[in-house]
This record gives structure tokens, C-alpha cells and sequence, in this order.
């Protein structure tokens, strides 16, 4: 025999049966808190992490721009340009907090667009290789290029050919002058080549061919041909550009391309805030 419980008067069979339901609901409620607490703490940390970035970028640029002008200023104090000449400077390598941190920047390249070196206009692109943010302490290397366009070459015109000159070309490692004159009222165009090298530190011009009409005729042709008369023609001009460069930049190469003069200077061990680099040189 099965004895039940006596219900009581006020509770129904129904609210008896649904306790257990009730209870079960109770206990299960509190279950996702724990992810949502998880949820807000990653996004915590990531915030952190984006405004960590944000200002790492800003002090990345910051740096970069404060470097940059400090070393444009540099070198239009030993170029001896105008204040507000333009040059452009590019600091390549990693970031520059992180190459500041170690002492010295990897590779800085600064470009100055018309650079005057007397009568010669052309553009100076200057590169150091291992400068330490200490002036004073020598850099690895540095190098200056200076690139003179076609049409400026007729600059040395007068120091070269020593006449009006009415056309400038490069072409086969020559710089080539022309003109004409006239005698007895025939009219004549003649051509003067010369080679560009290199000659205790200056730019020496040795001439290497002359064209009279049709006919070209090298050194070696002439001196066959004319002897010791035409020695005079054929002596190297020398033109001195270390006066217009700080004195610890060797001159160590030029080349004739063919649509610009490029000149090369080099030096190593080079303190840019020393006085090799604020004092310009000389030809003995």
C-alpha cells in the first residue's frame, strides 16, 4: 500500500509538481557572467595596446621630423647655403627611435637642388653611412654627388673653350663645345672635345678632339699632324671645386653620362660637427 503526504489546503497538486522547475532555474541563471567579465577584460587589453600604437607612431613621426630638420640645417651650414634653401632629407634603416637607441642612424641622405660651385649650377645629394647622433664623433662614410645637367655644362664654356659657345653636348665621355667664326667672310664651325678627370683633387679638362666642318681629328691625330703647335690646345684646364665643399671630401671620380656631368666626392671617418666638415677646402 502507498501512503501519501497530505497536501496542504492552500497548495494545489499543480504548484507542487512545478517546484522542482523553479528551482532549476534559480541555480542555472548565473551561468555566463564569467565569459561577459572575460569579454570586457581582452577589450581592455586591446585598447591598451591600439593607444600604446597610436602614440608610438606620433613619437616615430615626431622624431623623424625633429632629425630630419636638424640635419637639413647641418648641411646648409657647411654648404654655406641660404637659410631657407631647400633640402630634403630621408633617414632610411629601421625606426629611428630604435636606431637612436643604439647610438647612430644607419643611412641619411639629404638632396639640395641647385647648388651653385661657382659659375656651375647642379644638384648635391649628400649620403652618410653610420652617423652618430654625437657630432662630434666621426661618421662611417660619407659622400657627396653632384649631378650637372646638359644644359648647364655651357657654364664652363668661357673657362674651356674660351669663346662664345653656341651648343653644349655630352656624348661619348665627351663634353663637346661648338662654334663658329668667320674669316674672310667664310663662316666656320668648329668643335672642341674634352675629357673630364681627375687631377691632384680638381677637376682636370684635357681636350681630346676637334671637329672642323665634317672632319674630326682626336689628340693623337693632331699631334701627328701639327706637332708642338698644337700643344697649347691640347693642355688640361683645371677647375677647382674643394673650395665649395667642406675640406674632408676628397674629389674621386667624374663621369660624362649622357645627359648629365657627374661629379663624385667621398670621405670616411668624418665628424660632422667637426671643423673637417664646417670649413671648406682649398686647391693648393
Amino acid at each position: 500500500m502507498t501512503v501519501r503526504e497530505p497536501t496542504s489546503p492552500d497548495q494545489t497538486p499543480d504548484e507542487t509538481d512545478a517546484q522542482p522547475e523553479a528551482d532549476t532555474i534559480v541555480v542555472l541563471e548565473p551561468g555566463p557572467r564569467p565569459k561577459r567579465r572575460g569579454l570586457i577584460a581582452v577589450l581592455v587589453i586591446v585598447g591598451i595596446l591600439v593607444v600604446l600604437a597610436i602614440v608610438a607612431v606620433i613619437a616615430e613621426s615626431l622624431a623623424r621630423q625633429q632629425a630630419s630638420a636638424l640635419i637639413a640645417d647641418q648641411v646648409r651650414s657647411a654648404l654655406q647655403l641660404e637659410p631657407d634653401h631647400p633640402v630634403d632629407v630621408t633617414i632610411e634603416g629601421a625606426s629611428v627611435l630604435w636606431q637612436a637607441a643604439s647610438g647612430r642612424l644607419d643611412r641619411v641622405t639629404a638632396e639640395a637642388p641647385d647648388v651653385a660651385f661657382g659659375e656651375l649650377v647642379g644638384d648635391l645629394t649628400l649620403i652618410a653611412e653610420g652617423a652618430p647622433l654625437d657630432v662630434n664623433q666621426p661618421t662611417d662614410s660619407v659622400q657627396a654627388v653632384y649631378r650637372v645637367a646638359e644644359s648647364d655644362v655651357a657654364a664652363l664654356a668661357g673657362f674651356l673653350a674660351g669663346t662664345v659657345v653656341n651648343d653644349v653636348q655630352l656624348d661619348e665621355r665627351e663634353i663637346r663645345f661648338q662654334t663658329a667664326f668667320s674669316f674672310f667672310g667664310v663662316e666656320f664651325s668648329v668643335g672642341l672635345g674634352v675629357t673630364p678627370s681627375v687631377q691632384d683633387g680638381q677637376l682636370a679638362f684635357t681636350p681630346s678632339s676637334v671637329v672642323l666642318g665634317e672632319d674630326r681629328l682626336d689628340a693623337a691625330d693632331l699631334q701627328q699632324q701639327f706637332g708642338a703647335i698644337v700643344d697649347p690646345l691640347l693642355t688640361s684646364q683645371l677647375f677647382c671645386v674643394a673650395q665649395y665643399l667642406p675640406q674632408a671630401l676628397a674629389l674621386t671620380a667624374v663621369q660624362v653620362g649622357d645627359e648629365q656631368l657627374v661629379v663624385v666626392f667621398e670621405g670616411a671617418d668624418v665628424a660632422l660637427g667637426g671643423p673637417e666638415f664646417s670649413t671648406l677646402g682649398s686647391c693648393g
